[in-house]
């Protein structure tokens, strides 16, 4: 069986949960079983995990550069329509969302990750207001749909008002592994509490900010570290300054081995979102025995189960309290340890690998 994964998460993603998913699936299911075959079509690309792993690739890789979102999908959406067909696939499955496919010969699978853009239509603008409508048009066509949570699958129902049949819940994992002790290793000088990823929209990050810093424990005794996401923004480093406390607040580029040591020795992984799909950083965190505090909303209580501290995004004053609850409480902490490394182990590459292949032969 050859399964071809198509090129739009690798033409819009350099790096990212996306299209590190599919790059896991490319490069385990030819191991998973014998017989099975997999190709990524992605004839000119930005990622760097396809640049970086043993996955059969037909493409290139260019550096990123303004207008790719225009650009790179034109392109790729012509070259693809010949290519695909030299390749004799018996799936296709798509990465993203677009209008039309390249093929309507072979089944199609379309993995959705979350309903944002339609629980929350007014955070977004630009390209992301075109998301809906290229949603709506690749979930029709599909011949299965996965998501990534069971939340995804009821919002996949409530509103595009997907058959439930159509749908199968196959969660994500993570590769990350906390990191063994060194003698004298430290990431950070001061005790700190660690946010991951992007700051706006629905991300929330605000509340946080302001929790942090109306708490004379939490400003006092820790810093808060902020990894990815990009630097902070004009208007951010304003907040920040008006805060009282932004000189605790840092922002830290790290790729994954410095990322997995930040999340072991933090204090904390706070994840305030509004909405998630999945939430990966969550797991990445409990991977790597790292206390958690998030959100009660969406995904996040389906994959954190009881190895977090939850608490009402939109109170301040409940996240304050439950970051507080923590970092006062060792024997909070390790219960926490514990039951995060229990939990992180439903979550597998493995599964997920078995899980999808499942599907592919139902559908061939």
């Amino acid at each position: 069986m050859h399964i071809v994964y198509d090129y739009q998460i690798f033409a819009l993603q350099r790096v990212g949960g996306i299209s590190r998913y599919f790059v896991e699936l490319a490069r385990r299911l030819p191991a998973c079983s014998p017989g099975i075959e997999t190709t990524v079509l992605a004839p000119v690309h930005v990622n760097q995990y396809l640049a970086s792993n043993p996955v059969h690739t037909i493409g290139w890789k260019v550096p990123c550069f303004p207008g790719k979102h225009r650009i790179l999908p034109a392109i790729n959406g012509i070259v693809s329509r010949t290519l695909l067909k030299l390749q004799h696939p018996d799936i296709l499955h798509e990465t993203y969302y677009s209008a039309t496919a390249q093929s309507s010969h072979v089944p199609h699978i379309l993995s959705v990750y979350d309903m944002i853009h339609e629980r929350f239509p007014n955070r977004f603008q630009g390209p992301d207001l075109h998301i809906p409508q290229l949603k709506a048009k690749a979930v029709a066509r599909a011949d299965h749909v996965i998501a990534i949570s069971k939340s995804t699958r009821a919002d996949l129902i409530k509103y595009l008002h997907v058959s439930p049949e159509k749908i199968t819940v196959i969660p994500l994992a993570t590769s990350f592994e906390k990191p063994e002790k060194k003698k004298g290793a430290v990431v950070w000088q001061r005790p700190y509490l660690l946010y991951v990823g992007l700051r706006g929209g629905v991300k929330n990050f605000h509340t946080l900010l302001l929790a942090f810093a109306h708490s004379p424990l939490l400003s006092s005794e820790f810093d808060l570290l902020c990894v990815g996401g990009g630097a902070f923004t004009p208007e951010e480093v304003r907040t920040l300054q008006d805060s009282g406390v932004g000189w605790r607040i840092k922002h830290l580029d790290a790729d994954d081995s410095q990322l997995a040591a930040l999340y072991s020795q933090a204090a904390l992984f706070v994840y305030p979102s509004l909405y998630e799909g999945f939430g990966l950083p969550l797991l990445e965190a409990m991977r790597c025995g790292c206390p958690v505090a998030c959100s009660d909303t969406s995904s996040m209580p389906e994959i954190a189960g009881d190895a977090a501290i939850y608490f009402d995004p939109a109170a301040e004053e409940e996240l304050r309290c439950a970051m507080e609850s923590i970092v006062q409480s060792t024997e909070l902490v390790t219960a926490l340890r514990v039951r995060g490394y229990e939990r992180a182990k439903l979550f597998s590459w493995d599964s997920c690998v078995s899980q999808t292949l499942e599907l592919y032969r139902s559908k061939v």
